[in-house]
């Protein structure tokens, strides 16, 4: 059995579990995530609904054009997230979505994550901070005790294109110890002196990769994240950053696809040690 079809069973295992134990009949609005992983996740969503085991009346909010066709396909319902009911309306915390299955180009130890390899974290991450749930669906590529141990292809950053460059500027000057929210860093954020930021240029065709939304993309290398809700501020304040490819304490569970064949679910390792 060839590499490929190791890892492409791994992420159909990982996808059909987290969808087999969050979306029972009682799911009304579900996230459906984007990537290769969310393809094997939407098989299964086509196999419940023929076997009838999904609500009836089963509202599906894409986060990019690929999860919006694969929603159509399946033969579900399609609703944007501006048209959704808040499920709580005297909770503090907005949440039109029950769960969100979605996947990740890596996960640590904390269930912090680096999404966008496809370059649709804006819409993921607006999807994922209305849900109840984030659940993360991934193989065994992809579990990681610290964010950029695996995953070399920097940190995906949607900016602005009128001042992409001037953007590329800033963010390469951070330094691990820059202040995040007026507040003076104690201990570096990330590996690297300085960030090193580079434009993500499209494959079959000529110039950058454009998003959903009309922007660009820049990944930018830092190395190893140590300080992962560090990090992400620290770029999203820099003018002209649309969204950041860092998911700090957003996900409650994260599901691998292991080279055996078998399965495992983590939660933070936080959590994990409360519990112990």
């Amino acid at each position: 059995m060839s590499t490929l079809s190791l890892v492409e069973q791994a992420k159909r295992s990982a996808a059909f579990a987290a969808v087999d134990k969050h979306v029972t009949p009682s799911v009304r609005v579900l996230g459906v995530g984007s990537g290769s992983t969310v393809v094997y996740a939407a098989e299964r969503l086509l196999e419940l609904k023929n076997e009838g085991k999904l609500h009836p009346e089963l509202q599906c909010v894409p986060t990019s054009f690929q999860s919006k066709q694969l929603i159509n396909e399946a033969g579900l319902r399609a609703a944007d997230l501006d048209d959704l009911v808040d499920a709580d309306p005297s909770s503090t915390t907005y949440t039109a979505i029950d769960v969100t299955i979605d996947g990740a180009d890596e996960v640590d130890a904390e269930l912090n994550a680096i999404k966008g390899g496809g370059g649709a974290h804006l819409r993921e991450k607006l999807v994922a901070n209305a849900s109840a749930k984030l659940v993360l669906i991934a193989d065994y590529r992809k579990n990681s005790q610290v964010l950029g141990q695996n995953w070399d292809k920097g940190i995906p950053v949607e900016v602005s294109p009128i001042a992409w460059q001037t953007i590329k500027r800033q963010l390469e000057r951070l330094v691990p110890r820059s202040r995040a929210l007026g507040v003076l860093a104690t201990s570096d954020a990330f590996e690297l002196n300085h960030p090193v930021a580079t434009l993500r240029n499209a494959v079959r065709k000529a110039g950058p990769v454009v998003t959903d939304n009309g922007n660009f993309i820049l990944d930018v290398h830092v190395g190893r994240i140590h300080d992962p809700v560090a990090v992400e501020q620290l770029i999203k304040m820099v003018p002209g950053v649309v969204e950041v490819g860092v998911f700090s304490r957003m996900a409650c569970e994260a599901w691998f696809g292991n080279e055996d064949g078998s399965v495992s679910m983590r939660i933070p390792q936080s959590e994990t040690k409360k519990k112990d």
